[in-house]
């Protein structure tokens, strides 16, 4: 299910960073490499979840729906601290 929600939100913020590309003091593209390598990562999972002869997906409640709110707010955090530091660098580079 987590991949399930990271493949979404990337998607999501894919088409966010494709159609809000003018303004580009939100650097959604970051936000939109966060949750494609979070899906990667969680794909990777799935594959070695299947390997070991588990299920490809999980759909764990709750346990699942806490991971998937936790890449969902981390993800927002990195992105947030990271177009956060990429403002100061550049006022300070105006001053």
């Amino acid at each position: 299910m987590y991949f399930l929600v990271a493949l979404g939100l990337a998607l999501v913020s894919t088409l966010l960073a494709f159609f809000l590309r003018k303004y580009k003091k939100l650097h959604l593209e970051i936000l939109a490499i966060t949750y494609g390598a979070a899906t990667l990562m969680w794909l990777i999972d799935c594959i070695a979840s299947a390997i070991k002869g588990e299920g490809f997906l999980s759909f764990e409640i709750p346990l699942d729906l806490w991971i998937s709110l936790w890449t969902f707010l981390g993800g927002l955090f990195f992105w947030g601290v990271i177009t956060l530091v990429i403002y100061l660098v550049n006022k300070n580079k105006q001053n």
